[in-house]
């Protein structure tokens, strides 16, 4: 469950677009619908009020032409009077696609009830349609869709990129709240590959920037305040390849934070996660062109996941297009094909003409807002009080779903002063600014120091099981019920390699006191003195202590010619006293006295 509020409705239809009310956040339009089908499922926009954090709810709505295409992308644009224009992808009728004639743009007003009509909720009415790339291809369709930040008074910039065209294209405009609501197109970009992912800024007062990305390479190009584009759309990174395996990521989305600095989300190759990067590119004038990155964060890895949206929000934007960025704090969610919803924070700092990124740390993992996928999601446009309030604050994101439904999450914020922010005497005190109130996740090493820590307790348990197996160590963790049997038998005294033989014999003659409580000598040095002795009968005997004169001469296994070492082999094989597999390791350093038959027969030969 989410830490923060979480609003659910369910329409009775797919959706596909979804954008706020630039101007009141409470505000939401969402649209989509069945298509140009017989599945009986309408195609519409709908306007949903958002201002209760546990419930939405349903302000109005239009149904669209059967005949057409589904909303594809929806944006929200400034007020026109009182009615809020909206701007759609929607396909013309396959009938009039054939024909060469597709009106994707469409440009709607949205017209508060009067009071006698309030109960009515608002008027949802098409203004314009206009055709807006050159391409003949029948299965052309409006595939992505941006407009620049509103500002009051300003016409914004807009540009659309097709889907599934012969001829890959980027048609550039400007839309504005006045009596021509119709978009007035500037140029139309022919580019080699459709664009993957694209956004649009407005730089400074008489300046734009569109920003684009096919798989692997990003590429930008700069726009006047009126005109066609200055130059061609100029590659300003790709994507490195990876040295181990030669494969490199693929970009999936891309988004403005600042003039100079972009956000963008890709699918590492074979399926190996989802990683963000954050863009830091050149500012006019200056010797660097291309872009680098500043920061990146690799979001958790789930099998098979990949990235299917971005949307970001600027908790502190600048209120001019002129106007210098100041510290903030942005909020970055990332969509992934397992229906989560990634949110992270990104600290965007100002120190004189030195711009940076730092910080882009996790915040929350949302899941379970949809049963099926995600098609969009987009932020709140959010704008600090301009005076002190005691109400909490709330950054609203919406996501939308083939499933129908619409989800919407609010999230807390809380005022922010830098502590390390510069403050001079007799200077005004420092402005808050708002920052989202739950902490978000640094690096920490608490998971390897734990993984660390189990595996030495793991390590020594294990080494004092064998210690206590071999007698080395007091039992205390049960080594002899769990340790394998092949260690039990290992020896690890420093017993000699003849104690297991001369303890046999021992054991059957009783002869105690010959060799050591458990087979060992009493003494190293007393091996020497052991003989084994002819019993007769084919039988032997052992001495603890050689008496030559007494027991016969007596010499070592060693020095024992061939034939004895043969007759006693086999007299301590007949004996039971020894076997093969035992080896002749066993008899050295004893003593064995001479066969005599052996040496007579050794003498009458």
């Amino acid at each position: 469950m989410a830490p923060f509020p979480e609003a659910k409705i369910k329409l009775d239809y797919p959706l596909y677009g979804c954008d706020f009310d630039p101007q009141d956040s409470t505000r939401l339009f969402v649209g989509g619908g069945g298509g140009a089908s017989k599945t009986g499922v309408g195609n519409k926009i709908s306007l949903l009020d958002v201002s209760s954090l546990e419930e939405l709810t349903s302000a109005g709505e239009v149904s669209l032409s059967r005949d057409e295409d589904n909303v594809q992308n929806l944006v929200v644009g400034q007020r026109r009077g009182k009615a809020t224009l909206l701007y759609a992808g929607i396909n013309s009728s396959p009938e009039d696609q054939k024909k060469g004639k597709n009106e994707h743009f469409r440009t709607f007003s949205a017209e508060p009830p009067s009071k006698a009509k309030s109960l009515l909720g608002p008027s949802i009415s098409e203004l314009s349609r206009t055709q807006l790339f050159t391409t003949k291809s029948p299965d052309t369709y409006q595939r992505l869709f941006r407009l620049s930040q509103p500002f009051p008074g300003a016409p914004q910039l807009g540009a659309v990129a097709t889907g599934i065209a012969n001829e890959a294209q980027i048609a550039l405009f400007d839309v504005a709240a006045d009596k021509d609501v119709a978009p007035k197109l500037r140029s139309v970009l022919d580019i080699t590959k459709e664009a993957v992912d694209l956004d649009v800024i407005q730089t400074s007062e008489d300046k734009f920037q569109l920003i684009y990305c096919s798989d692997y390479d990003v590429f930008a190009v700069d726009i006047p305040k009126t005109g066609n584009a200055e130059s061609e759309p100029k590659g300003i990174y790709t994507l490195p390849n990876d040295d181990s395996s030669g494969l490199r990521p693929a970009l999936r989305c891309i988004r403005y934070l600042a003039p100079h600095f972009a956000i963008g989300v890709a699918n590492l190759p074979q399926a190996g996660g989802v990683v963000l990067y954050g863009f830091r590119l050149a500012k006019p004038g200056k010797p660097e062109t291309n872009a680098r990155i500043a920061v990146n964060a690799r979001l958790p890895k789930r099998q098979g996941a990949k990235a299917t949206g971005l949307a970001v929000a600027n908790l502190s934007p600048a209120r001019a297009p002129d106007a210098k960025q100041g510290d903030t704090q942005f909020v970055v969610a990332a969509v992934t094909s397992d229906l989560a919803i990634h949110l992270y924070t990104l600290d965007y700092q100002s120190i004189g003409e030195v711009d940076l990124l730092a910080n882009l740390l996790p915040l929350y993992t949302l899941k379970g807002s949809h049963a099926a996928m995600i098609t969009n999601l987009c932020f709140s446009h959010f704008a600090p009080p301009k005076s002190g309030t005691g109400r909490v604050q709330h950054l609203k994101l919406a996501s939308t779903s083939v499933s129908n439904t619409c989800v919407v999450q609010s999230i807390p914020l809380k005022k922010f002063i830098d502590p390390a922010g510069p403050l001079k005497r007799g200077a005004p005190p420092r402005q808050p600014r708002y920052v989202v109130a739950m902490k978000s996740r640094r690096p920490s090493m608490k998971g390897l120091l734990l993984f660390i820590a189990v595996f030495m307790v793991f390590l020594g348990v294990l080494l004092h099981g064998v210690l206590e197996v071999k007698g080395l160590a007091k039992p205390m963790v049960g080594g002899h019920t769990w340790l394998p049997s092949s260690i039990h038998t290992v020896p690890v005294t420093g017993r000699p390699p003849n104690s297991g033989f001369l303890a046999k014999i021992v054991r059957e003659q009783g002869q105690a006191g010959v060799v050591g409580g458990e087979g060992h000598s009493d003494d190293k040095s007393n091996n020497d003195k052991i003989v084994v002795l002819d019993a007769g009968d084919g039988d032997v005997e052992i001495i603890a202590r050689h008496d030559e004169p007494a027991h016969g001469h007596a010499r070592r296994w060693e020095d024992l010619a061939q034939e004895q070492k043969e007759a006693w082999r086999e007299r301590l094989k007949k004996g039971g006293y020894w076997s093969a597999e035992m080896g002749e390791t066993i008899f050295k350093g004893i003593l064995f006295a001479e066969l005599a038959g052996v040496v007579g027969a050794v003498v009458a030969g």
